[in-house]
């Protein structure tokens, strides 16, 4: 098989595992960025993602010795169905949380299709990742030509909208690189940008600092008084989906298979005041959710800036 036949094989072999679109790029370093990267965590937008370090962001390579191409596919998980806060009185959970933990849902299938892709090709080398390793996913995303990085800084995919998980299959192989997506097409709307409650978001640019997630599901630091006043008036506890749900481009995405993913547990749907769990309860309501990386304190800390009173309270609340 050569390279553009075992490129194709690949794709259709992504596509078939639930990846609405698939492309292919390669692992140079993104020089272009480098410089954007600098200035980015010299402003401290990276305070609270320790994690996150920019010389290894902008080289592909340094996550896996000897990358050549980068396969990058997208996961769709909205559903018209599962609306955050639909039910009264809840809260808002991100619709990415609502299902079964993406690490636990996308890896074995991108370790299914390596291990496949080692019979076709023995020897091929790769690694798998899903938002656990320092890969510019997004901006991978763009270069294998899926999509155009919107002004809230999401990967949009024209019609298809900006709701889903980015996963990249890194592989030694060569295979000729899809073209990229060079243009961005938000023009003149500012949609995402006015409807921001914290005011995080500024054109091409998020600032985490002031981000809703951040403090919801990142970090358990006190938020700004600004921050938490958006986050007690918006009813976001966990993520917020709101930069996306204002998107004009979202207006008829691609939905994902509700087979697939994204079953909603009780947490998506009970009364916010009966959300004051206890440590069991907590671990019993998030097993195998995303949400698990949210600690039990964070979680009631989230709750009470929600509805604005201490735990002894909430829990009178008929």
């Amino acid at each position: 098989m050569d390279d553009l036949a075992f490129k194709d094989w690949l794709r259709a072999e992504a596509l078939g595992l639930g990846f609405a679109r698939v492309g292919f790029t390669s692992c140079e370093p993104f020089a272009t960025e480098q410089e954007h990267l600098r200035a980015w965590f010299a402003a401290g937008r990276g305070a609270h993602l320790p994690y996150l370090e920019a010389t290894e962001l902008a080289d592909p390579q340094r996550v896996m010795a000897g990358a050549q191409t980068a396969l990058v596919g997208f996961f769709p998980y909205a559903r018209p169905d599962a609306i955050p806060g639909s039910t009264p009185g809840s809260l808002k959970l991100s619709r990415y949380l609502w299902g079964t933990d993406y690490h636990i849902l996308l890896k074995p299938r991108l370790q299914k299709l390596l291990a496949k892709a080692q019979e076709q090709r023995p020897g091929v080398r790769g690694r798998v990742c899903v938002d656990t390793a320092p890969l510019m996913e997004r901006r991978l995303a763009v270069r294998a030509g899926l999509g155009w990085q919107g002004k809230h800084t999401l990967l949009i995919m024209g019609k298809e909208g900006s709701w889903g998980f980015l996963a990249v299959l890194l592989l030694d192989a060569a295979l000729p690189p899809d073209a990229p997506f060079t243009a961005e097409h938000c023009g003149s709307c500012t949609a995402c940008i006015d409807a921001c409650p914290s005011q995080a978001i500024s054109p091409f640019q998020l600032d985490p600092n002031r981000c809703l997630t951040t403090y919801t599901i990142e970090t358990e630091a006190e938020p700004p008084p600004e921050v938490a006043a958006a986050i007690t008036q918006s009813g976001w506890a966990a993520g917020c989906d709101i930069c996306q749900e204002v998107c004009p481009w979202n207006a008829k995405p691609i939905f994902g298979d509700a087979g697939l993913w994204g079953h909603p547990n009780r947490l998506h749907r009970e009364l916010a005041s009966s959300l004051w769990l206890n440590p069991s309860q907590w671990r019993s309501r998030t097993r195998r959710t995303a949400l698990r990386r949210v600690r039990h304190r964070h979680w009631r800390r989230n709750v009470e800036l929600i509805l604005g009173c201490k735990g002894d309270e909430i829990a009178k609340i008929p």
